[in-house]
């Protein structure tokens, strides 16, 4: 569980997060939403712990980030697993490489067995004889699940994804919100998504912080939306829709 309270953030005069607060719980689908600008990115990377917040606090499982020393923020990054929006995967590394990459540079496993979890995480992801191929090699949805694999190399207690369909078409977003539901579930994770997919808000949203103007304007269940009275959440979430009916 990762829990924030009164998440406050300015670059100069620009005041992005106004005081946020807000439970993200484990083994649970976390959604950020809002329109580009709201501030959920810069929520995001406050709670990865990329930037750090001007005033409130964030908890990992009661742990305040703000009492931590650098040691126990260096050993906090080892609970966490993050997909990056571009997947992010090096391209001169094979697939399997490039999962094995965090186990190297962290893990107390030998080699063998760094490689044993490597392709088990593969398995996983449904990657199955493809880690000896480059990501110029093997389509987006598959660069994504390679990514995914890397995320959860480490065995996190964390996983944070940024923009987990940017650039996948319908079907294979569909799958990659499938599989982080389904390993979110499996391992126990505290997982937050940072998402513009309307598609992933209706079917996978256990949770919803919907960001407007720097506050938390709305936060409930998928299923409670259609009910909220919040006039910016609904033109929000049906804006594409209205736009394909023009």
């Amino acid at each position: 569980m990762i829990q924030i309270e009164n998440i406050q953030k300015t670059f100069g005069s620009n005041r992005v997060l106004k005081g946020i607060t807000s439970t993200f719980e484990t083994g649970k689908t976390n959604l950020i939403i809002g329109q580009s600008g709201s501030g959920k990115t810069v929520l995001l990377k406050c709670i990865i712990g990329l930037l750090n917040p001007d005033e409130g606090d964030i908890l990992y499982d009661q742990r305040p980030l703000s009492e931590m020393d650098k040691n126990t923020r260096t050993q906090l990054r080892t609970e966490m697993g993050v997909l990056f929006q571009g997947s992010a995967l090096f391209d001169s590394m094979s697939v399997i490489d490039n999962v094995l990459f965090p186990l190297r540079m962290f893990s107390p496993l030998n080699e063998k067995a760094q490689r044993d979890r490597a392709l088990y995480c593969l398995d996983r992801v449904g990657l199955q004889g493809k880690e000896t191929l480059f990501p110029s090699e093997i389509s987006g949805g598959m660069q994504k699940r390679a990514a995914i694999a890397r995320a959860i190399a480490l065995n996190p207690k964390y996983l944070f994804c940024d923009e987990p369909n940017s650039g996948l078409d319908p079907l294979t977003s569909i799958k990659i919100d499938e599989l982080i539901t389904d390993i979110t579930r499996e391992f126990q994770m505290t997982t937050i998504i940072n998402t513009h997919d309307m598609n992933s808000v209706r079917t996978m949203g256990e949770n919803i912080v919907f960001i407007h103007q720097g506050e938390k304007d709305w936060e409930g269940h998928m299923d409670e939306i259609d009910r909220s009275p919040q006039s910016k959440l609904h033109e929000f979430i049906y804006a594409g829709y209205a736009q394909s009916k023009r």
